[in-house]
């Protein structure tokens, strides 16, 4: 038997955590820059706004409405997401924490009653975090994903649905009811795939021969076929398999058209790339930026200006890659343009096990010792100061009330 919990609205739900006044209001969650809808509550999407559509193409929508409008704060998301996360692993001993607001529990072996165990812990979620969750029941994942869609559509079940109560019949109809590209798995490109055979629901989808399915999509469709005759073909992922590449990139505030203030968004960039890669304890083998003009722009001279390079051996210092970032640019860099957004990636990331080159002088174990220390976060490159004008625009973020002092919550 599997679990599949998920948050309701997450983004919205924290920011109704830390200021109450916006439940049951219309809320909408910005991408970075204000640029576009990533999230909406079930109020805002009563009014018709749809996700990712720009935020000025339904700026009059929200105002004539009432709309709440938030930038994303992925601190704050984050950390809730950590909190939501710790509480779920308490209910089982096998947890895939799936996405930022999703997790599987497999409760196999577990001879309690399993309806009342998944009701205690959506209410101790909610109680210690103020996040509303919905719950879906399956003896397969894919069955599971479907549950929640019950969960979470109808009320009646008080947020907990096992499918696997209903009888067959009912199991059939249900499945009729869903899209095909909604079961968990199959998505919208699959879907127009499906479509062309006649298959347009998630019932048709499951009474078609498995060798059709298989044609059509593959391996994977076949397990979700198989998966949804109560099969399981997906066990549940404990271990998070290794990263195969890392990118860090962002729109900036405004457009840039220095080398200074590029090559300042670069480095910082680069410095959160390098942390993401230290806490996977991997190793890069190569290293690229990114930059180009805004498309939705008209001008003359669109530029898309990019460079990589491999690496002599996998290194996670950032005293070798972030002053390849600032010669990679410099080699690429144009003036006269203005820069709408970059990035840097790294890729061929290996887990730290590599041959040392024997022509390359190495670091002395004494001045890694001082740059690994306490002391290290507060070292920082020249390139790193500036005038921060790439920062995105966070016009009407809340405040990140659990990661940082200065803007913890204050009780009047």
């Amino acid at each position: 038997m599997f679990a599949l919990i998920d948050c309701n609205n997450f983004y919205a739900s924290c920011e109704r955590v830390f200021n109450p006044k916006l439940e049951g209001q219309p809320i909408v969650v910005l991408s970075n820059n204000d640029g576009c809808i990533i999230a909406r509550s079930n109020e805002a999407k009563a009014y018709g706004i749809s996700m990712g559509v720009p935020y000025f193409k339904v700026k009059k929508t929200i105002i004539d409405k009432s709309i709440i409008v938030r930038s994303s704060n992925y601190a704050l998301y984050g950390d809730m997401s950590s909190r939501v996360m710790k509480i779920i692993s308490e209910y089982s001993p096998s947890q895939e924490i799936y996405s930022i607001d999703e997790s599987f529990l497999n409760l196999s072996g577990i001879k309690i009653n399993l309806h009342l165990h998944m009701h205690n812990l959506r209410n101790k979620v909610k109680k210690c975090t103020g996040i509303p969750v919905s719950i879906g029941l399956g003896n397969t994942k894919v069955k599971a994903k479907i549950a929640n869609k019950i969960a979470k559509k109808y009320h009646s079940f008080g947020g907990v649905f096992n499918i696997d109560d209903l009888a067959h019949n009912r199991y059939c109809k249900l499945l009729q009811s869903l899209e095909v590209s909604d079961v968990w798995g199959i998505g919208r490109k699959s879907g127009i795939k499906l479509n062309k055979s006649s298959i347009q629901t998630a019932f048709d989808f499951y009474k078609s021969d498995i060798g059709i399915i298989e044609t059509i999509m593959g391996v994977n469709g076949a397990r979700i076929h198989k998966e949804m005759h109560g099969y399981s073909c997906m066990e549940i992922e404990e271990v998070m398999s290794a990263k195969k590449q890392i990118v860090s990139s962002r729109s900036f505030g405004v457009d840039l058209s220095s080398y200074d203030e590029i090559n300042e968004a670069l480095t910082i960039l680069a410095r959160r790339a390098i942390t993401k890669l230290n806490k996977e304890n991997q190793m890069t083998e190569s290293l690229g930026i990114f930059i180009y003009t805004n498309p939705f722009r008209k001008q003359i001279n669109q530029k898309t200006l990019s460079k990589s390079i491999g690496l002599l051996q996998p290194t996670n210092n950032e005293e070798i890659i972030i002053p390849l970032i600032s010669i990679m640019l410099r080699e690429i860099y144009e003036v006269g343009h203005n820069f709408y957004k970059g990035g840097v990636f790294m890729s061929n990331l290996t887990n730290g096990l590599y041959q040392e080159d024997l022509f390359l002088e190495q670091k002395s174990i004494q001045k890694n010792a001082v740059l690994d220390s306490k002391y290290k976060k507060f070292i920082k490159f020249g390139s790193e100061l500036g005038s921060q004008k790439w920062l995105p625009k966070s016009n009407f973020r809340s405040n990140r009330y659990t990661t940082n002092w200065n803007e913890l919550i204050i009780a009047n």
